[in-house]
């Protein structure tokens, strides 16, 4: 008795036990999913604010490596290209072939007694070395594919930087319409109070009025087309906006290429290397073509009997076909023309590239140029103008007209100095786009365009 009730208390404890631990692990459970969701929900939230308060140049390039649906598709385009090379590399199977002679018959032939029976194992063996040429040219292709990715990766990084300068470009505006319509406001509180005084006319009034009207329809343009390059940027990553603006702002560049940089640059264009992979690929269509050209041999082995099944031999038998000219010379011109048309593509790729390549770094250099001027020479003297007459209008010795006149020059010369700068950065981007490579010079202060973030 008193055995059996320590049993059962052994029996309570362990059970108590084993509740004890499945509550202690379901807790534990509970605990590591709770802060596995806490995780992750801050982590969203980390990305929310990161694209929500605004994006540099950096994200938006690995975001459109990362989900742009052109690269998206190379995987399978690779896959296939790999097959095409397992296929290429299999050799013929060999060959089982039956034959039954002398059957069914009439005279000494009637019945089977007669009947000859063959049993031949042959298989083809491929000469001038079809199966490597088959290979090469599949690999050939796979290496054509490989350059083909590589020039729309480039095309992606280049649109969705191009996209993103255009995104500053209407940030800046944006601030200078804002500037405009702030002076303008200002002006026409000033032109108000000197009307009400009788000192002006009250049409220098509706004269500030119509241009302040004017430059707020400008402003809802600009945001619109602000709003219009956010969703075009984000749909080279294909996402809807997340982010408020850019980061960055357009800044005259420190460094630009020389010409000899530029031109050095040719023999890595994406576009020359991509003839080049071409060339390579016909090259190697016409070494599989000749090989064609050799006949292969088929040999065999097998059993033969006669009388039925009385009798029996071993034979053997070796086969070619009988090339008293090349069945394949015409496969073979056709692969050497478009071989040559290939050659003759770069040598005429090369001098396009050339002249391109000088006209864009000639038109970089004109609007740095440009910009320069208008930065150091033009806007200070706009700005100079345009206080002058402010003063000179408080004062009486200027009329409206004279005042509207140096503010529109002001702000004339100010996106001037917008769109040349612009212009230095598509052109700069541009030549980087031909060439795949950064083009600008190792400075401490500037990065390169196609990969940089703008400080």
């Amino acid at each position: 008795m008193i055995r059996d009730k320590n049993i059962y208390l052994v029996a309570c404890q362990r059970a108590l036990i084993t509740v004890a631990i499945c509550m202690a692990a379901l807790y534990c459970t509970k605990s590591i999913a709770a802060q596995k969701a806490q995780l992750a929900s801050s982590q969203q939230q980390g990305l929310a604010a990161t694209t929500n308060a605004g994006i540099s140049l950096s994200w938006a390039l690995e975001q459109a490596l990362l989900n742009n649906i052109a690269l998206k598709s190379f995987p399978y385009s690779l896959r296939s290209s790999e097959a095409m090379v397992l296929q290429a590399g299999i050799t013929p199977n060999p060959e089982l072939s039956v034959s039954v002679e002398n059957i069914l018959g009439t005279g000494d032939m009637q019945g089977v007694d007669n009947a000859e029976i063959k049993l031949v194992l042959s298989q083809l063996i491929e000469l001038g070395e079809k199966r490597q040429h088959r290979i090469d040219y599949a690999q050939a292709g796979q290496k054509q594919q490989l350059s083909d990715y590589e020039s729309i990766r480039l095309q992606v990084l280049a649109q969705t930087t191009e996209r993103y300068y255009q995104l500053l470009r209407l940030q800046a505006l944006q601030a200078w319409i804002d500037r405009r319509i702030e002076l303008e406001q200002a002006s026409l509180v000033a032109i108000k109070t000197r009307a009400n005084a009788g000192a002006v006319i009250q049409a220098d009034v509706s004269k500030m009025q119509l241009r302040l009207v004017r430059s707020k329809v400008l402003k809802q343009r600009i945001d619109g087309d602000f709003n219009v390059a956010k969703q075009k940027l984000s749909a080279m990553w294909s996402s809807e906006v997340k982010f408020t603006a850019a980061n960055d702002k357009l800044k005259p560049l420190v460094v630009l290429p020389t010409a000899a940089s530029v031109l050095n640059a040719i023999e890595t264009a994406p576009q020359y290397l991509q003839l080049l992979s071409v060339e390579r690929l016909l090259i190697a269509k016409r070494r599989m073509e000749e090989s064609k050209a050799k006949a292969d041999i088929t040999l065999g082995v097998g059993v033969k009997s006669f009388d039925g099944f009385d009798d029996g031999a071993l034979m053997f038998n070796f086969s070619m076909p009988l090339q008293f000219s090349n069945p394949n010379q015409g496969n073979i011109l056709a692969a050497k023309a478009q071989e040559d048309k290939a050659h003759e593509q770069q040598r005429f790729a090369r001098e396009q590239l050339k002249l391109t390549l000088l006209e864009l770094h000639q038109s970089m250099l004109n609007n740095a140029k440009q910009a320069q001027l208008l930065n150091a020479q033009v806007l200070p003297l706009a700005k100079q103008l345009q206080q002058h007459t402010q003063s000179a209008y408080q004062t009486g010795q200027a009329n409206v007209l004279q005042l509207a006149d140096a503010q529109s020059e002001l702000f004339s010369v100010e996106r001037e100095l917008i769109e040349a700068k612009t212009a230095v950065y598509l052109a700069l981007l541009a030549i980087e786009r031909i060439t795949g490579q950064s083009m600008t010079v190792a400075n401490t202060n500037i990065k390169p365009v196609v990969a940089m973030e703008i400080r």
